[in-house]
């Protein structure tokens, strides 16, 4: 029964993630990007006009999304729909798996949290250069016609480190709050839990708690790097759109 104590102990110092072996999250992403095919495959398999619980989860979160984009980005926001729904699924599945025995969330590791910042990153340039064009997305960054033109070229600098920024911050957010979350609960499980059991051989659930405040930031986390997708995507297209939403009326 020492060793077992004992053993419980150095994992509880250690951390969750300080010895977890990169390709462990790899696995565990996969996992979640399969139960999410599933859940997909699932949903819409057998479309029915009285829809059963999947499908109709499946819609409230379309719906949820829907309105979403179109209040953050605007109509042409619908076609992003996708992107922000499957990462913030992804990213709220991540988390909980983390919640759970052996409490390892693939959003705990770098590797997984910077690989979400670049394919959102990347896309957000995609878009940005597909609306404006090559030359219109460089002016957009040095603010052409809207600063004096002896401006521009700080502001350029400045937007293009503002773009490089946004990885880093949206990987380091999630992983931060992530991987601070699972040290928490083993800091309370060393601090508590362990003494308590040694002593009185009786398993209290001393990090409970936390463990409820670990679903709510899986949701908020998830609700942010979705949101923030969004909110990139429109900074990105919102000028080139509206024009052109401007001469389709004046059509």
């Amino acid at each position: 029964m020492e060793g077992l104590f004992n053993a419980l102990w150095v994992f509880t110092q250690t951390g969750v993630g300080a010895h977890v072996p990169p390709p462990v999250f790899s696995v565990l992403s996969g996992i979640a990007a399969l139960a999410l095919l599933l859940f997909a495959i699932s949903a819409t398999r057998n479309m029915q006009r009285r829809p059963g619980r999947l499908q109709n989860l499946a819609e409230i979160i379309y719906e949820f999304f829907d309105n979403l984009a179109i209040s953050v980005v605007g109509e042409h926001g619908r076609k992003y729909v996708p992107l922000a729904g499957t990462i913030f699924l992804f990213v709220l599945f991540s988390n909980l798996m983390g919640l759970i025995p052996p409490g390892i969330a693939p959003t705990a590791s770098l590797n997984t949290t910077i690989a979400l910042a670049l394919i959102v990153i990347l896309y957000v340039q995609y878009e940005g250069i597909r609306a404006r064009g090559l030359l219109g997305y460089l002016k957009h960054f040095a603010r052409v016609g809207e600063v004096p033109l002896w401006l521009a070229p700080l502001l350029f600098v400045i937007e293009v480190i503002s773009e490089i920024a946004k990885p880093v911050s949206l990987s380091i957010r999630l992983y931060a709050n992530m991987f601070g979350k699972e040290q928490v609960v083993m800091a309370l499980i060393a601090i508590f839990a362990v003494p308590l059991l040694q002593k009185l051989y009786l398993p209290l659930p001393i990090h409970f708690p936390v463990l409820l405040l670990g679903l709510l930031v899986a949701f908020v986390q998830a609700f942010v790097f979705s949101i923030l997708t969004l909110i990139y995507l429109a900074m990105a297209t919102e000028h080139h759109e509206e024009a052109h939403g401007a001469h389709a009326h004046a059509d």
